[in-house]
């Protein structure tokens, strides 16, 4: 009875140590397809370390945007000014229509956020950040990735990956409905 017994139970360790192959997560699946994307094809991707490091709704990154553009439009309006004071009446006249299409744009993303607001979307989040080290092997040979971050949105769709917090968000604007249109 105990022979009948050691078979069963080494039977039972081999299947179970056969499913405990690591599953893949959905972040890490849109990882990879984004570096496979950058790399070529890949034979695979090990993740070292993978960690949520952050998140922006879209009225964070609206509001992150306005002033990034305030300072701009404050820029040129100085510009301008100081042009006109030396003379240069071409560069005082390009300064001004940037001026006057930076508070255009302003206009456009306080209508955003109104919009936003109307539908209780500026607290959704926009993108999760990520960093994350690894290895990607390809036909080329390994190339190791230390401390890499990248913005993925709720529907796990990779925007950005960057070796700079900031990076990863500079791309993220045209998830906002409508701000790709305020830059045509």
């Amino acid at each position: 009875m105990k022979l009948q017994l050691i078979p069963a139970v080494a039977a039972a360790i081999l299947l179970a140590t056969a499913c405990s192959v690591k599953q893949i997560s959905p972040v890490e699946a849109a990882i990879t397809e984004k570096v496979a994307e950058q790399l070529g094809d890949l034979d695979n991707m090990y993740f070292s370390s993978l960690a949520l490091v952050d998140s922006t709704t879209f009225g964070e990154e609206l509001a992150r945007r306005r002033n990034t553009l305030e300072a701009r439009h404050q820029q040129n309006l100085k510009l301008a000014r100081d042009y006109e004071a030396a003379g240069k009446i071409k560069n005082e006249m390009k300064k001004r229509e940037d001026a006057a299409n930076d508070q255009k744009r302003l206009e456009g993303l306080a209508a955003l956020e109104q919009r936003l607001a109307e539908h209780d979307s500026l607290n959704v989040v926009e993108v999760y950040i990520y960093k994350f080290s690894g290895r990607a092997r390809n036909y080329k040979g390994t190339v190791t990735i230390d401390d890499m971050y990248v913005s993925i949105t709720p529907a796990v769709e990779v925007v950005a990956m960057d070796y700079k917090k900031e990076g990863v968000l500079k791309s993220t604007g045209r998830l906002i409905p409508g701000y790709s249109a305020l830059f045509e």
